[in-house]
């Protein structure tokens, strides 16, 4: 997608300005848990239902499987509950040089619609994606209950398919 915008251009010391197509910006980490076109998840969660609506959200989008882990796979992703109130935060995606980790914070999340927790866990998977934080309407806004929304919007979608040709 192309976004115009002015341009301004100083040529021979006359000012002009011009409009040029400019990219629409995408919003990816430089890391993720995606091994191989594929996450294999490990759980400890008790938000089994925000956990498994928000793999189904981004499995719907194809290109990447996330699936459970098994005997014969690596985890690459654990699903873990905090009960923190001494942080900010109702989820959090941490990326390490073993299994990465989506927190879940029972503090804030247990006051939370089911709608709600769903959209911290999609959003948490979004980031496991390599998703960065992105505009107010989408699953990957910096907050994801703000948005008013609980799986993937066009830009989500674009920057996911950008990563996952």
């Amino acid at each position: 997608m192309l976004k115009v915008g002015p341009k301004i251009l100083l040529v021979t010391g006359v000012l002009s300005l011009f409009f040029l197509p400019s990219m629409v910006f995408a919003h990816f980490l430089d890391y993720s848990a995606v091994d191989g076109r594929e996450i294999r998840w490990g759980s400890s969660t008790s938000y089994t239902t925000a956990r498994d609506h928000a793999i189904a959200a981004w499995n719907s989008l194809g290109r990447v499987n996330i699936a459970p882990d098994t005997a014969t796979t690596v985890e690459d992703l654990t699903f873990l509950d905090s009960n923190r109130s001494d942080v900010s935060w109702d989820g959090l995606y941490t990326h390490t040089s073993g299994s990465d980790e989506i927190y879940l914070n029972s503090y804030y999340l247990r006051n939370y619609t089911t709608f709600k927790q769903k959209a911290v866990a999609a959003h948490e998977v979004g980031h496991a994606l390599g998703l960065a934080h992105s505009y107010s309407t989408q699953l990957m806004y910096s907050c994801s209950t703000c948005s008013g929304v609980n799986t993937p919007q066009s830009h989500d979608k674009s920057d996911y398919y950008t990563l996952y040709p």
